[in-house]
């Protein structure tokens, strides 16, 4: 009971000295203490420029931060244009080879259509004349066998000629 008695007599003393008014803290004056002459009042005057200062501060690191970001948008939007260029400049360089391998095909196989049509013409000439010669050679074999059998026609015809020319030359010698 006597320490109850002793922590609230000390708890009472505190906060009765807590709340009396000492000489160098400011007089009391119309019911309250007056903060004119205050320590306190200037550093109020002190954390107002703080805080003024704080939120300049802080103002200043928004608008940096804002700036920054800004600034990253924008080189992240010229990044992304830059990998769109690229991305378009490579569709349209492998569309120039496509169409350019497209070409060399077309020619080639103009080219080749070309000499096949060369070739052919060439086998249809070379197929002509091999006929134009074995037409040649037939004729030329005909008119041999032809004139092979005029021939032999006019021997027979001179051997038949002598031989009635000799029956009748017997015949009248007889």
């Amino acid at each position: 009971m006597t320490k109850k008695l002793i922590i609230l007599s000390l708890a009472t003393t505190f906060l009765t000295v807590g709340c009396v008014a000492f000489p160098e803290d400011g007089g009391y004056y119309n019911g309250g203490y007056d903060n004119r002459y205050d320590r306190r009042y200037d550093r109020d005057y002190d954390n107002r420029y703080d805080r003024e200062r704080d939120r300049q501060r802080w103002e200043y690191q928004q608008r940096q931060n804002r700036l920054e970001l800004e600034r990253k948008k924008r080189e992240l939007e010229r990044r992304q244009w830059e990998k769109n260029r690229q991305k378009q400049s490579d569709w349209e360089r492998k569309t120039r080879e496509q169409q350019h391998q497209l070409e060399q095909r077309k020619r080639a196989a103009e080219k080749n259509r070309n000499n096949q049509s060369n070739l052919d013409r060439k086998k249809r000439e070379l197929e002509r004349q091999r006929s134009a010669q074995q037409r040649k050679k037939l004729n030329e074999q005909n008119r041999q066998k032809t004139q092979q059998r005029a021939k032999s026609q006019e021997r027979r015809w001179d051997n038949h000629r002598r031989d009635t020319d000799k029956r009748v030359r017997e015949r009248r010698d007889n």
